[in-house]
């Protein structure tokens, strides 16, 4: 595997290699890998000729500087993931690279309905700077394929939209949540929680499931309104757990399928994001 830190050597090289007609897969990640990452590249190798991750902790995505401060880093070992997992580059740059002094975010104020709500609503900004470092990496890589895990469903309709507006060469691919045994949603951030937390963790997609299972005409907002009691006692304290439309992220007032359940849940100084989507 090839290591980059500079912006303009690592374009310079992926240029090289698309003059040969290699196709680029590209895997954005802000590190502390686990197995959904590379789950990632495992699905870009088995479709591109060239697998490009990246690792950067993008700090204009950040609403909370204790939160930027606090997110798990861990290069090394992720650096010996990457190898083990077959990825052929990875980007790793430094802040100073990617944003200048007085850089302005992007704007997603209009991209729809749905950058306003749930994430967008509790994070301010968050998707500025998801717009923002999304443009500079693919101007700068290039992808014909970027890969996504679902985990971040909303974060995945912010790229497509900023995908079909701004670079339609490039193919969007939403790959499926990975989960632990207990079917937790693999993240960096449940190393954070200590060992009584983690076993309260898997009850967030229990609940999930409970819902898909009771999502019937009869029964679907009593189903939402206990699961979100449940996940707003002791030791939870809920955000938000809304039932959408798949595309526009509306809240569901009437019974219907396909529609996808999202939810935010602190789980002592964790934060913990889950989606399902029932068919």
């Amino acid at each position: 595997m090839i290591l980059f830190r500079d912006p303009n050597e690592i374009k310079e090289f992926l240029v090289s290699k698309r003059r040969q007609n290699l196709s680029i897969g590209f895997v954005p990640t802000m590190g502390a890998l686990h197995q959904g990452h590379l789950s990632l590249i495992a699905e870009a190798k088995g479709n591109c000729d060239l697998v490009v991750a990246s690792i950067f902790v993008n700090p204009t995505q950040f609403n909370n500087s204790k939160d930027l401060e606090t997110y798990p880093r861990s290069i090394e070992s992720d650096i010996l993931k990457l190898i083990s997992a077959g990825c052929d580059v990875l980007f790793h740059p430094e802040a100073s690279n990617m944003y200048f002094e007085g850089e302005k975010k992007l704007s997603s104020d209009d991209y729809g309905y749905f950058i306003e709500v749930l994430e967008g609503l509790k994070r301010p900004g968050h998707f500025d700077g998801v717009v923002t470092i999304l443009t500079k990496f693919f101007k700068i890589i290039q992808p014909n394929q970027v890969y996504f895990g679902q985990k971040d469903y909303q974060q995945c309709l912010v790229a497509e939209t900023l995908i079909k507006r701004d670079f339609p060469e490039i193919v969007l691919k939403r790959c499926r949540i990975i989960r632990e045994k207990d079917g937790l949603a693999m993240s960096s951030r449940n190393a954070r929680l200590n060992a009584e937390e983690r076993r309260f963790a898997a009850k967030i997609y229990q609940i999930l499931c409970e819902i898909k299972s009771q999502w019937t005409e009869e029964n679907f907002l009593n189903c939402v309104l206990e699961s979100r009691n449940l996940l707003n006692t002791s030791p939870f304290s809920l955000e938000y757990l809304e039932v959408c439309h798949v595309e526009t992220l509306m809240p569901v007032k009437s019974y219907f399928k396909p529609v996808v359940i999202l939810v935010a849940v602190n789980l002592g100084k964790t934060r913990l994001i889950d989606n399902l989507i029932i068919e």
